[in-house]
């Protein structure tokens, strides 16, 4: 394949006789910045007939259909070839920055300023891109209509040309990053913003001016006196002496963002501030969101960055929960910046020059406000498990369906979902039914860690019904083991994880280990709550044992009948004994009292040899 390039690229460089084609530029502006960018390449006749064919037609249809709606495209012959001409008119700085990053595909870095104040006189224009990138659409157009240029890159077939910039009728040559100025000034040598926000919306702004004390001597009282009226009413005004710097300190709150821009755009004497927050949920982890600052403060009104020295640097605050993740600039002069991490603060610190618009993307927690996990023992072979995840409902909309899916994705077909919203909580509710502790082990630990090894379960409840049976109770034993740890990862839970059982109806529970707060006690239900991650409940309930305390008052009740009927029988017992088979012979046993007494004994006997076997082998 690099053979195949290197051979297309020797074909082209053939045709175009080792030439690139060079572009001229002129940019022509008033002190509005009104005015047109005209680019024009000249094409060689001997590089048109071969590369194109000498097909005017075609080149000229090629240049009029592909041509950005921004701009006016045209391919004409001249006495040495073909000239391809581009015309971009624009009415004002922010028109023409539009329709330049329209072409670029991204936001363009063009800086102007036209001063007349106390600090400084004259223009200063910059931009950080050239006219050869202006010029990709035409090479991809290129591509799709002639083979020779398919694998061709920008800079093997164009380059920056003569670049001049027309200001006022006054003509300036300049590089191919246009940078132009004439400037007289008595400027700041840095601007320094601080901009904190606080956790109720509200933002703290401190701003620095530092100049020189020569510079401060040429003008005297008026620096002070202007800068001085830059203060907010109420806001903090100080002047300091710092070595061969003086520096002016204005300090201000703002309780929104609208107030904010207000007041930045009046201290910096400008319209142009801007600052917006965004925020949204991470998609690659429900419980983390992504903060998004976009920044622009304008600075020309104090400095002057034909200077080498000018610095404007922005320091953003936010609080120590934040991580820093990105700085970007958005229009290309982002000349550093660095980031640290305190006890109160996680601070960003930019230096830019001129003026930048930049991104700043933070990251922080999104915190659980409450779990509540609730396990029901219905039977041995029946228990149902609850977990609900409650959220603030701004923060649950901030995760949109990325924390349900999260759920969704670790459930089991036999798990059901139920989310709520109300009174401004959002909640989660997964419910699990288990067959067996074994089941319901293995089921939790599956959904919590996301995956189950059933000889290491991370979440367990074990025991069950009492395996010592007692006569006149029966009990249930249980240790329920739940670990949200792999679940919430970095997350928090504010309010902590409230934890309930509850035993089958009828039955008294009770704690067996007391390390835990808010732990009640009401009948058959147990509740506490924690902090841990790591849930670890022992309980037991107990009830009566019907069937044992009946059949303990039938072995007693029959005892005492037999104990009864032998009294009443007791002659008949000593006659039989004395006398054998002649007593039977005389006396009637089948009659009367003799026949009660004696049927009464015989089934009384016999009930209290049946209970008595039942409780030898634990049979209630």
């Amino acid at each position: 394949m690099t053979g195949i390039i290197c051979l297309m690229m020797w074909i082209l460089c053939g045709c175009m006789g080792n030439t690139k084609i060079s572009i001229d530029t002129s940019l022509t502006v008033n002190k509005n910045f009104k005015g047109s960018r005209e680019m024009s390449a000249v094409i060689s006749d001997s590089v048109f007939k071969r590369a194109f064919n000498g097909d005017l037609e075609e080149l000229q249809k090629v240049v009029t259909e592909k041509c950005p709606s921004t701009m006016i495209c045209s391919a004409e012959e001249v006495n040495n070839g073909v000239e391809i001409t581009m015309t971009l008119e624009f009415a004002s700085l922010s028109d023409y920055t539009n329709k330049i990053g329209q072409i670029l595909g991204k936001t363009p870095g063009i800086y102007y300023d036209a001063s007349n104040s106390i600090f400084k006189s004259g223009y200063m224009i910059q931009e950080n891109f050239s006219s050869q990138e202006l010029f990709n659409w035409l090479l991809e157009a290129l591509k799709e209509e002639y083979t020779e240029f398919s694998d061709a890159e920008l800079g093997d077939i164009f380059t920056n040309g003569k670049t001049q910039v027309i200001y006022e009728d006054e003509t300036i040559e300049t590089s191919e990053q246009i940078h132009v100025e004439k400037m007289d000034s008595h400027t700041f040598d840095t601007l320094s913003v601080e901009l904190t926000m606080n956790d109720d919306d509200s933002y703290g702004v401190l701003i620095n001016f530092i100049v020189s004390k020569e510079v401060y001597y040429d003008m005297g009282d008026k620096m002070d006196d202007a800068i001085k009226k830059l203060a907010p009413d109420g806001g903090v005004y100080e002047v300091n002496e710092v070595d061969e710097q003086r520096v002016y300190t204005i300090g201000f709150s703002a309780y929104n963002e609208t107030t904010l821009l207000s007041q930045l755009n009046s201290v910096l004497q400008t319209k142009n501030c801007e600052f917006k927050v965004e925020e949204n949920g991470d998609e690659s982890d429900p419980f983390r969101a992504n903060k998004v600052i976009t920044l622009y403060l304008d600075g020309s009104y104090f400095l002057d960055f034909s200077k080498d020295n000018a610095e404007l640097v922005y320091k953003l605050n936010a609080g120590s929960e934040y991580s820093f993740d990105q700085c970007e600039s958005l229009t290309g002069f982002l000349k550093d910046y660095s980031y640290d991490h305190s006890d109160k603060y996680t601070s960003v610190y930019m230096t830019v020059g001129p003026s930048d618009q930049v991104r700043i993307s933070l990251s922080y927690a999104i915190d659980i406000q409450k779990i509540e996990a609730y396990t029901k023992i219905t039977s041995d072979t029946s228990l149902d498990r609850s977990m609900t995840f409650k959220f603030d409902s701004e923060k649950a909309a901030l995760m949109g369906e990325t924390f349900e899916n999260k759920l969704r994705a670790r459930m089991d077909e036999d798990m059901t979902l139920d989310v709520t919203d109300e009174e401004g909580v959002t909640s989660y509710r997964v419910n699990i039914h288990g067959k067996s502790v074994e089941e319901l082990s293995l089921k939790t630990t599956k959904f919590l860690d996301g995956s189950a090894n059933e000889e290491n379960l991370t979440s367990m409840i074990s025991g069950g019904k009492s395996k010592r049976k007692m006569l006149r109770t029966k009990s249930y034993t249980f240790e329920d083991r739940i670990n949200f740890q792999q679940f919430l990862g970095s997350a928090a839970v504010d309010e902590g994880i409230s934890y309930q059982i509850d035993y089958p109806s009828g039955y008294t529970a009770a704690f067996e280990n007391g390390s835990y707060t808010d732990m009640v006690t009401s009948e058959n239900t147990l509740t506490c709550t924690t902090k841990d991650q790591i849930l670890v409940v022992s309980s037991n309930g107990a009830t009566a044992n019907v069937s044992g305390v009946s059949q303990l008052i039938i072995w007693w009740a029959s005892l005492i009948l037999t104990i009864f009927s032998l009294v009443m029988n007791l002659k008949h017992i000593a006659g039989y004994i004395r006398h054998r088979q002649k007593y039977l012979l005389k006396t009637d046993l089948s009659h009367g009292r003799n026949q009660v007494f004696l049927t009464v004994g015989t089934v009384a006997l016999v009930v209290f040899l049946f209970t008595s076997l039942r409780m030898i082998f634990r049979v209630y």
